[in-house]
């Protein structure tokens, strides 16, 4: 099928981006054009400055902005004005702790302390924005010269070899364009005018556009008041009771529950959203309401939970009913130091923050099982009928098995990155699933290949979008 030009655009720039490159790409007017790349260095290469100086790191992406927000040095109402301006293309300086655990990708966008964050993803370039877990970004320009504000100029003025997605066909003609403004948000609650860009602009200036946030995250202060809440934190259960007796849950599973407060970028609906997610061991599930009401009065009201449909075994489906009927009979909560403790109808989950129950495996070492395939970035698929396939690092070297056939290759690291090489497997027979599992494992290992690790699951992401659900044995 003879795919748009424009689409044709984006396909080609993706695999400018899986090979290390930078190139150039744009957002609604009045926002001039940006260069993106999975590599800082990449951005700054082009822009003709030194290639370790930092950048700005697009969070478009839930898991990034879930992995970033953890580490910044900020309360929750001030969390919560900063989505409410990502929402709005403003660029963000905030302060983030120096924390071990920090993943690697955050580095080159951190200087003395600040990390610099913006939303980057645009709806007529979602192909290109949504390939990726994360990208690093800067305005478009050569060091020293203002941003371009065409594919035009652009072409005029950047390297003759630059790869430029033309969308000025997509944006609205402006009488002046201008880079993003960029506010800084200070460890004290403080909300600043780091850069003037064309958001302070249209709202009448850095006054009143300061003032608007600063009055969001009051009234989001006002919902919370005084009451530390688990907002911004995932939780695990330790311990569970059922009229004062323990209740054992499935074997080697765990009531997961996290919780966050986003903005709502629709035009209706509340400003804000209050969201909890859950997992105990076969669906993801969750809901949002609106800011305030999900921690109201010391109970949790969530009205129902919706999520994935995986078919569960029945001791698991059966937990799962279980955890909902609980979730959604408006249990009290109460935070003691990094303890959460529901309670509804003589049943009490006690959980403890997830950084302190579950600290992360490492990637060395550690024999990973292979749970399910991914495609597109986020459809996953179990194998039940395949045999068991694993992989695991030691130094440079990988081995595994596929299923059916011995595995062995090189790996180098980069950044939160795994460049996989020399792959070598023996030559036995497949049955069909296995097959197609022993597939999905080699066209993973390549180059550039993403890399979490959250307790005992590792996630394997190559820049096609395919990739492995892993577990620790």
């Amino acid at each position: 099928m003879d795919l748009p030009e424009f689409d044709r655009a984006q396909l080609h720039a993706i695999e400018v981006l899986r090979g290390g490159g930078a190139v150039v790409v744009t957002s609604p007017s009045p926002l001039t054009y940006g260069v993106v790349a999975r590599d800082a260095r990449a951005v700054n290469f082009l822009k003709g400055r030194p290639v370790e100086q930092p950048v700005g790191i697009s969070v478009h992406s839930e898991a990034a902005h879930d992995q970033l927000f953890q580490y910044l040095d900020l309360q929750t109402d001030t969390l919560a004005a900063i989505d409410f301006a990502l929402a709005e293309r403003i660029s963000v300086l905030a302060p983030i702790r120096s924390d071990p655990t920090m993943p690697e990708w955050v580095a080159p966008a951190i200087q003395d302390g600040w990390v610099l964050f913006f939303d980057g993803c645009w709806g007529p370039l979602a192909l290109l924005w949504l390939t990726f877990p994360f990208l690093y970004g800067s305005s478009a320009n050569r060091s020293g010269e203002a941003p371009v504000v065409s594919a035009t100029e652009a072409r005029a003025r950047l390297p003759a070899d630059t790869v430029i997605i033309d969308a000025d066909h997509l944006r609205t003609p402006a009488t002046a364009y201008g880079a993003s403004t960029i506010i800084r948000a200070e460890p004290d609650r403080r909300l600043t005018l780091h850069r003037s860009g064309v958001q302070d602009q249209a709202s009448g200036g850095a006054d009143a556009l300061l003032e608007r946030l600063r009055e969001f995250r009051s009234a989001i202060a006002v919902l919370d008041g005084s009451t530390r809440t688990p907002l911004g934190k995932t939780y695990l259960s330790t311990a569970v009771t059922e009229d004062g007796e323990p209740k054992q849950l499935v074997p080697k599973t765990r009531i997961r529950l996290g919780f966050a407060r986003v903005p709502n970028k629709n035009s209706d609906g509340p400003r804000v959203y209050d969201v909890v997610r859950t997992h105990a061991g076969c669906n993801r599930m969750g809901t949002a309401v609106a800011a305030g009401e999900l921690l109201t009065g010391g109970s949790l009201w969530i009205p129902g939970l919706g999520g994935t449909q995986v078919g569960c075994r029945p001791p698991l489906r059966d937990q799962e009913e279980w955890l909902k009927t609980f979730l959604t009979s408006k249990p009290s909560w109460r935070l003691s130091g990094d303890e959460l403790t529901l309670a509804s109808g003589g049943t009490t989950i006690t959980l403890l923050d997830r950084k302190i129950a579950e600290p992360d495996f490492p990637l060395d070492g550690t024999r990973w099982k292979v749970l399910t395939t991914i495609t597109n970035a986020d459809l996953r698929q179990y194998h039940h009928h395949a045999e068991q396939a694993w992989i695991s690092f030691h130094d440079e070297r990988l081995t595994g098995w596929t299923g059916c056939n011995e595995l062995s290759g090189t790996f180098t690291r980069n950044n939160t990155e795994l460049n996989f090489s020399d792959l070598v497997t023996t030559n036995r027979d497949c049955t069909a699933e296995t097959a197609t599992l022993q597939t999905a494992i080699l066209a993973t290992l390549g180059p550039a290949v993403t890399y979490t690790i959250d307790h005992n699951q590792l996630t394997l992401l190559a820049p096609s979008g395919i990739g492995l659900d892993l577990k620790a044995e």
